[in-house]
């Protein structure tokens, strides 16, 4: 057996990345028994800093939020893996963070796929990870086209700023913290979610997304993950292996709820189309089975279709199928087989050859990548991610 290594952990418990984060260092630990953690996480305060100098421990993991932590933990000439993208500009530590361009960017692609008329961005300014994310997605809706409206909330009073928003518009805010404060501006100002201001946040708490009357869509990112590896990183730079400055790990997808939940398009035709799509998305439906439904030629609505979203119908029908699979395979642990049916897809071949066609990816392997997230069945009570 290895040696026993003691392990510091100086990570927000109550955040919901803090939390999954630690989710992947106790799965770390479970596969690898000689790792014991041997400081308690806890909340630490602005006002108060650990001393990780005064640890006898053999290793950091670390949400480093400000310069003086990252000195004090320097300080303590301990291996340390930092888990936090915030601005920290001596001498960072070994960092693994989300892909914050890549989730910028997957939030510009989500709500454009909605064709609101109009977009804009909720973020803090100071935080390194809010301006990544930020900068990606108005990369990403200037490529298309479309102007963002920005809000800096640190700064700026969030109900005034909504109501001034052209309606309805969607709003991309960099995390669910502050998402939910935009939800709450919103009922403040009798604006109504999603037809006049449609909201998406980053983090997928699910517990806070889930409890409210209006459900809110976000990006869920690989926060166990981000802490299982860290675990492994920490564990060769103890052997002497010098980690990577940077490590970043892709958004596992959007998991969209009501606060996103609309079929914005101005042809009623397409609408009920989409309506239709919608409803039927756990079935095999065809393009056939639209123009039955809207009672419409082909040629027309194909027209239809590609002047208010700017694809066809049976791209349509396809994009609704592979959602509805990849939220079955993040959130349950039904068969590929059973997520085929399940998603409209007469068999498992079509659904793999449609699914890498649209996700670059294989059903099993992005269901690898996405459900690391839910917590082990030896760490706690099996869940939905």
């Amino acid at each position: 057996m290895p040696a026993k290594r003691a392990i510091g952990l100086i990570v927000d418990t109550v955040g919901s990345y803090g939390r999954e984060v630690l989710y992947g260092v106790m799965e770390f630990c479970h596969r690898n028994p000689h790792w014991v953690v041997a400081m308690e996480p806890r909340l630490w305060l602005e006002d108060e800093l650990p001393q990780p100098e005064k640890w006898n421990v053999d290793g950091l993991i670390v949400q480093a939020h400000r310069q003086e932590l990252v000195d004090r933990v320097r300080a303590a000439g301990k291996p340390a893996i930092n888990v936090a993208n915030m601005r920290v500009c001596r001498k960072p530590l070994p960092t693994i963070v989300p892909d914050d361009p890549a989730i910028g960017k997957l939030a510009a692609e989500y709500l454009l796929s909605l064709n609101m008329p109009h977009y804009a961005l909720c973020g803090h300014a100071i935080a390194q990870y809010s301006q990544l994310r930020g900068a990606a997605y108005k990369a990403a809706m200037r490529k298309a086209g479309k102007r963002v409206d920005e809000c800096d909330g640190g700064t700026q009073d969030l109900g005034a700023w909504l109501a001034a928003l052209p309606r309805p518009t969607a709003v991309f805010c960099v995390n669910d913290n502050w998402a939910h404060r935009v939800l709450s501006a919103a009922r403040q100002r009798n604006l109504r979610v999603p037809d006049e201001i449609a909201v998406l946040g980053v983090d997928d708490d699910e517990l806070l997304n889930t409890i409210g009357a209006m459900p809110l869509s976000s990006i869920a990112i690989p926060a166990a993950k981000i802490g299982f590896e860290a675990a492994r990183l920490l564990d060769g730079a103890i052997d002497g292996r010098r980690p990577h400055r940077m490590t970043t790990l892709p958004p596992l997808g959007v998991v969209p709820r009501a606060t996103t939940d609309v079929a914005n398009v101005e042809d009623a035709a397409v609408a009920r189309a989409m309506q239709f799509i919608k409803a039927n998305v756990a079935r095999p439906i065809q393009v056939s089975d639209v123009l039955e439904y809207t009672l419409m030629s082909r040629r027309s609505l194909e027209r239809r279709f590609r002047d208010a979203l700017g694809r066809s119908i049976a791209s349509e029908v396809r994009r609704a199928h592979v959602e509805r699979a990849k939220q079955l395979l993040t959130n349950t642990t039904l068969t590929i087989e059973d997520v085929a049916r399940a998603s409209g897809f007469t068999n498992v071949t079509l659904l793999g050859v449609v699914f890498r066609r649209i996700v670059g990816d294989s059903p099993s392997a992005f269901r690898a990548r996405s459900t690391f997230n839910a917590r082990s069945p030896r760490t706690s009570p099996k869940r939905r991610r």
